[in-house]
């Protein structure tokens, strides 16, 4: 009875999500905006484990994608320059902070300089409280656009 409760519950979730999402299509996103990154090639959330470190900067949580999202899939937009506030408008080449809803601005998306070993030329994703990566806005590409030089979310 338990599991048919706790199954019906994560449905209703994941119908309100998908309605949530298909509201917020079109709408402006502004600084102080409470956002979800989604994969789009393998259709997951970014998602953040506040409980795991990540796996090669031990000070920091791991980040990860996840097919369903959960609590640490939620993401505000904050400015990464003192020139913009909450509640403005976010332009196409902006550099942006992306912290995690559920923490606040204490931590934030950090480009690690680490590189995975499994991956050459590529470097860690992670979550940490010293963090001083900037993340630039682009206008979104589709995959037919492919391009290495190109930052895509």
């Amino acid at each position: 009875v338990l599991l048919k409760k706790l199954q019906h519950a994560a449905d209703l979730e994941k119908r309100q999500n998908e309605e949530e999402a298909e509201n917020m299509v079109g709408q402006e996103v502004t600084y102080g905006s409470i956002i979800q990154l989604l994969h789009l090639k393998s259709n997951k959330f970014l998602t953040v484990n506040k409980r795991l470190p990540a796996l090669l900067e031990k000070n920091a949580m791991r980040v990860n994608l996840d097919q369903s999202g959960n609590e640490g899939s939620w993401f505000f937009v904050l400015p990464y320059y003192k020139l913009r506030s909450n509640g403005d408008n976010i332009f196409v080449n902006d550099k942006v902070k992306i912290s995690p809803a559920p923490l606040g601005s204490l931590s934030a998306l950090n480009a690690s300089g680490h590189a995975l070993l499994d991956h050459p030329g590529c470097n860690e994703v992670n979550m940490t409280n010293n963090c001083d990566t900037s993340w630039k806005i682009s206008l979104f590409m589709d995959f037919s656009e492919n391009r290495d030089d190109i930052l895509k979310g």
